[in-house]
């Protein structure tokens, strides 16, 4: 069997929905705390908790490969571990684990690597197969936060990344990605920087608004002191405005900077562009 863990979230589901178009269905397994959610999943779903580690182990009888997807919560780490510890007793014949981009690069400032970096390192010493799909930034962040939304409504994109780049990936694209590994059981032993394709600023973010929604968006260059203001002004709550300040601080520095070919290769597609995805999500950016 094939088992996707988080299967009730957004990248999980996505994962089984591309999975089922590799592999027969019975084959996959819906790994979730709610498996009532994942009825509509077309496949079979089994309670996994990794606060339950020997629960954990049952849940995963008769898996040979598992996608363990991150957590997104505090105490990250420990769910990790218990994750993997559970795999290795189930005999689970290849891990792989979503992790985020350049996580093994010492001083990284997302404040969430070092837990990310750790879980690759527990991975590594486990002496199970395992790949590691370090994801660039979902391009729905954008939206989730509510910065494209807002710059379409204001016409100004504030930015303090000046040239800095950033990858962008779809979520969905990330999805296909896992799925494909999960599917052939290939990529063992390896460390995939899974990416958009193309390194974009915020001056191109700003112009694929425009053309995505027709409405212009002008892209405007301000002081790491003034950006969380202008956020706050264009009515980010201040949790958001100052993490998102904080990722264009890391966005000059070049932390996302990287783009591969992974998603075409993988995949057999090329990756989204941030404009397509844009102009498929138009309504959500429109109001």
């Amino acid at each position: 069997m094939i088992a996707v863990s988080g299967a009730s979230g957004n990248l999980g589901s996505a994962t089984v929905r591309h999975l089922v178009q590799h592999t027969d269905a019975a084959r996959v397994l819906a790994l979730s705390r709610t498996p009532d959610r994942n009825t509509d999943l077309g496949v079979r779903a089994r309670r996994a908790d990794f606060d339950e580690p020997n629960a954990l182990v049952r849940a995963l009888d008769g898996v040979e490969r598992l996608l363990i997807i991150s957590i997104g919560t505090d105490g990250r780490l420990p769910k990790h571990a218990r994750a993997i510890e559970a795999a290795a007793k189930a005999g689970v014949g290849h891990v792989l684990f979503t992790s985020i981009t350049r996580a093994g690069d010492p001083g990284h400032p997302n404040p969430l690597v070092p837990d990310y970096g750790a879980t690759e390192r527990l991975l590594a010493e486990s002496a199970m197969p395992f790949t590691v799909l370090r994801f660039n930034v979902w391009v729905e962040m954008l939206t989730l936060v509510g910065v494209a939304p807002r710059a379409v409504a204001t016409g100004v994109l504030p930015s303090n990344s000046r040239d800095g780049r950033i990858g962008h990936i779809t979520r969905d694209d990330s999805a296909a990605v896992a799925a494909a590994v999960l599917a052939e059981g290939g990529s063992q032993g390896e460390i995939l920087e899974v990416t958009g394709p193309e390194a974009v600023t915020d001056a191109d973010i700003a112009a694929a608004l425009t053309e995505a929604t027709g409405r212009r968006v002008r892209y405007e260059e301000v002081s790491d002191v003034v950006h969380p203001q202008r956020l706050l002004d264009q009515g980010l709550p201040e949790h958001f405005a100052h993490a998102w300040s904080a990722a264009g601080i890391a966005k000059r520095q070049g932390w996302y900077d990287i783009t591969t070919h992974t998603v075409q290769r993988l995949t057999g597609q090329p990756a989204t562009s941030i404009t397509d995805h844009f102009a498929a999500h138009r309504a959500e950016l429109v109001s």
